[in-house]
């Protein structure tokens, strides 16, 4: 096995090399899904027809557990020494290590639920189950997300913004700063809060820091900065940011599910 993982984040890492970091956008949907959707029947195949070979019991194995949790441990330490810039978390090795934990968790759960009973395996499907929806939100949600930076003002609507690499793009909303106060304490007149009046296709939305406002399931504007000029109490523009993360939900219902298995698990120790 340990041949295998060396094999196999050897060539992880020569893609990394050879092509630079993995562009999560083409990943977005129906990519994602599809990709999602086809690793699945593929397992759900393999297990159906191999599921007692040697080479799929060592894929779902604790050994695999093991191997699975040092190396996403380590990479974890090594991305968070490496400087923001470097995007360790779009390398090639990284998404290599989270594929293969994609897999240990499918090929776990198919087999499981082969003589699935709730009372014998209803931790263990909550706990992993959760896991794997939480990773396949993350996973298949990475080219859905997307961070767009608009300057609003109050001259006229805006309808686009600009992403991470610079490219403009749409925003579907129509967005004017109608008024921008800075709340400041009594005492000292230190400013405390910024808030941001803003009309969200003809809608009032007030916005402040910290506060953001949901536009749509999945969508949520945040109030960042706001024109220096303004320091008195008034601002021209402010820098507002629209977060798009479609698969949010999934990811925090995985996260709830593997809390519950905790619990469960606690809860029926001794």
């Amino acid at each position: 096995m340990t041949k295998g993982w060396f094999l196999y984040l050897l060539s992880a890492t020569l893609i990394e090399v050879w092509t630079g970091h993995a562009d999560l956008q083409l990943l977005a949907f129906p990519v994602g899904i599809a990709l999602g959707v086809a690793a699945l029947a593929v397992l759900f195949v393999l297990d159906r027809e191999q599921g007692n070979h040697p080479w799929l019991r060592s894929l779902r194995s604790p050994r695999m557990a093991g191997w699975l949790l040092a190396l996403l441990t380590l990479g974890c330490i090594i991305g968070g020494c490496l400087p923001a810039a470097s995007s360790f978390q779009t390398s090639w090795p990284f998404i290599a290590l989270l594929a293969a934990l994609f897999v240990h968790l499918t090929l776990l759960l198919l087999h499981r639920l082969r003589r699935f009973c709730w009372k014998r395996d209803g931790t263990f499907l909550l706990i992993h189950g959760g896991l794997w929806l939480a990773l396949s939100g993350g996973m298949l949600g990475a080219g859905d997300t997307d961070e767009l930076r608009i300057r609003v003002g109050q001259e006229e609507p805006v309808t686009t913004g600009v992403n991470a690499q610079g490219r403009l793009k749409p925003l579907g909303h129509a967005l004017q700063l109608k008024e921008f106060h800075i709340e400041t304490h009594p005492t000292d007149g230190f400013p405390v809060q910024y808030t941001a009046a803003v009309w969200v296709d003809n809608t009032p939305v007030r916005l402040a820091v910290n506060s953001p406002y949901a536009v749509r399931p999945g969508e949520d504007l945040y109030l960042m900065s706001f024109d220096p000029a303004g320091a008195t109490g008034e601002a021209a523009f402010c820098i507002l940011l629209l977060v798009r993360q479609p698969w949010k939900y999934p990811l925090l219902a995985g996260i709830l599910l593997l809390m519950a298995g905790v619990a469960r698990m606690m809860w029926k120790q001794p």
